[in-house]
């Protein structure tokens, strides 16, 4: 028997009615790629091999990997790779450069990773479906005002239109965690780059507001752009960072991409 690991912060999906409900809103289509992240004990692979043209499945845990490796032997469309999902890269899959539909049940500790591990691997995404601890998962589409609200929720937001799906108890999975999940889809924004100039300024512009989420905007800004400024870009220069949406720190990120001639 495969204890789970709490360095791999791991807790599987085990309710069947919950497995169910995933399959009918994923809805696979017997044409299409999909891409699971943490095969675990392979409750999801099992529901969604035999309905897809081709199933990837990515598992670092060794010790369950003889299992996965029997279930991959016995289908002639599943695929099991032995390796960290933040060095991998979709690009290696195939040379055709299909999409890929990704799904899986995120181990909390790396979860802002994998998300980063998303927005660089977008050009090879059709969407995403994935769990989450309720309250990371809130963070990403959380609007502006709230707690959670910070520059994850803003940078996913801007590579990701997304959609809340569904609300998971903790008795739908062994061991059971402390907390409920969601479950999340995300659809790829068109012609948005993880690497572009526009998306790393947005990533400082961010960086510098929340690291002082308390402060003023005019006051993170001071040494940068003036309150006349400020105000020129529909900024109240009083506001806290948690305040602006999206829209705004792309203005905020566009001007000053102009004003330093980038």
């Amino acid at each position: 028997m495969n204890r789970p690991k709490k360095r791999l912060s791991q807790n599987f999906l085990t309710d069947s009615l919950v497995i169910n409900k995933i399959l009918n809103v994923v809805n696979p289509k017997e044409d299409e790629r999909f891409f699971e992240i943490g095969a675990g004990k392979g409750a999801l692979t099992k529901m969604f091999v035999g309905r897809v043209k081709v199933m990837e499945s990515i598992e670092i845990d060794k010790d369950l990997l003889p299992k996965l490796k029997q279930l991959e032997s016995s289908s002639n469309n599943l695929f099991i790779h032995e390796d960290n999902i933040l060095r991998f890269n979709l690009d290696s899959l195939s040379e055709n450069k299909h999409k890929y539909r990704i799904v899986g049940n995120l181990p909390y500790n790396i979860s802002s990773k994998i998300m980063m591990w998303s927005f660089k691997n977008m050009k090879r995404i059709e969407d995403l479906h994935f769990m989450f601890q309720k309250e990371f998962g809130e963070r990403l589409i959380s609007n502006p005002g709230n707690k959670s609200y910070g520059r994850l929720s803003i940078l996913t937001q801007y590579m990701f239109e997304s959609f809340y799906l569904f609300k998971i108890l903790p008795e739908s999975f062994t061991p059971k965690p402390s907390v409920e999940s969601i479950f999340i889809k995300f659809v790829p924004r068109q012609k948005k780059d993880i690497n572009s100039p526009k998306v790393k300024k947005l990533q400082e512009v961010t960086h510098m507001l929340f690291s002082k989420r308390r402060k003023k905007i005019s006051t993170s800004f001071k040494n940068i752009l003036s309150q006349n400024e400020l105000i020129d870009l529909r900024v109240n220069p009083d506001d806290r960072p948690e305040l602006l949406g999206v829209r705004d720190f792309l203005r905020l990120t566009e001007y000053l991409l102009k004003k330093n001639n980038v």
